[in-house]
């Protein structure tokens, strides 16, 4: 994990826990990844935040035992806690802890002085409000190219093969026939993933800015080159037609959060 442990060098200021699991274990309880692993051996200086309800989904079902979830959860070395609704019942349940010694008053000194620490840096004191200066550049075209390049660079090329003594890509743009198939084709829903309008994501291409794979395989070859959609073609209708080529778009339809994990993740830590 090469770019997690970069940006900790170069001292990124928060991290956000994960709802996931590893090994079984919530992440938001997790003292070996998040005290042990991230603050004492990666020596990250930053604060941790939960995410939205975190400590609350310790437990299955959320909130079954809130006291061990707000113990659990400032243990493993959360710093910042979200709270979305219901913020006494933590401020009550965290005071408690603290004053039974059950959590240690250096752990609440500890999550103090990170938080206070990334604020004055951040001249947040002295300067609370956002600078609204660049606003209008939000979104513009230098943004979508930068995004662009982001992509070309971090995107992985598993093998090109060969088909004679060339590589199989690029694929030539004068191609007399290509066929492009898949459910993910032509569905800018499914490229974009999770929280993408919505917090499950959406299917479909009339909802934002953004080119399909479909539409940017007919921008890019030539004129002559006919492209032919199906996104589940059989096995006679692409033997009739004679493709000189197959692109074929498949993936996993948008998730977030719980809704992406794995109930048989033993993946084991080292």
């Amino acid at each position: 994990m090469p770019a997690y442990y970069d940006s900790i060098i170069k001292g990124v200021s928060t991290v956000m826990i994960s709802y996931s699991s590893l090994n079984g274990q919530k992440m938001h309880a997790n003292r070996g990844l998040v005290t042990h692993f991230l603050k004492d051996k990666l020596k990250f200086r930053g604060f941790i935040i939960s995410d939205s309800e975190g400590l609350d989904r310790i437990t299955s079902p959320p909130a079954a035992n809130y006291t061990y979830s707000v113990q659990a959860g400032i243990l493993a070395g959360i710093d910042m806690v979200m709270i979305p609704n219901n913020y006494p019942e933590f401020i009550g349940n965290l005071t408690l802890l603290v004053k039974d010694n059950i959590i240690p008053m250096s752990r609440i000194d500890d999550a103090v002085e990170r938080i206070l620490r990334v604020k004055f840096i951040l001249s947040l004191f002295e300067d609370p409000l956002a600078d609204l200066s660049l606003v209008n550049q939000l979104g513009s075209q230098e943004h979508r190219e930068l995004a662009r390049e982001a992509v070309r660079k971090s995107l992985v090329l598993l093998k090109n093969g060969k088909i004679t003594s060339q590589p199989l890509l690029p694929l030539p743009k004068k191609a007399p026939k290509i066929l492009v198939a898949g459910t993910h084709a032509d569905n800018l829903g499914y490229q974009c993933g999770g929280w993408t309008n919505q917090w499950q994501g959406v299917s479909g291409n009339n909802f934002t800015v953004g080119t399909t794979i479909l539409s940017a395989i007919k921008k890019t070859v030539d004129p002559s080159t006919q492209v032919v959609y199906r996104q589940n073609p059989d096995a006679n209708f692409v033997k009739s037609n004679k493709f000189d080529y197959a692109i074929v778009v498949v993936g996993e339809v948008p998730y977030a959060e719980m809704f992406g994990d794995s109930s048989y993740n033993t993946r084991t830590w080292s």
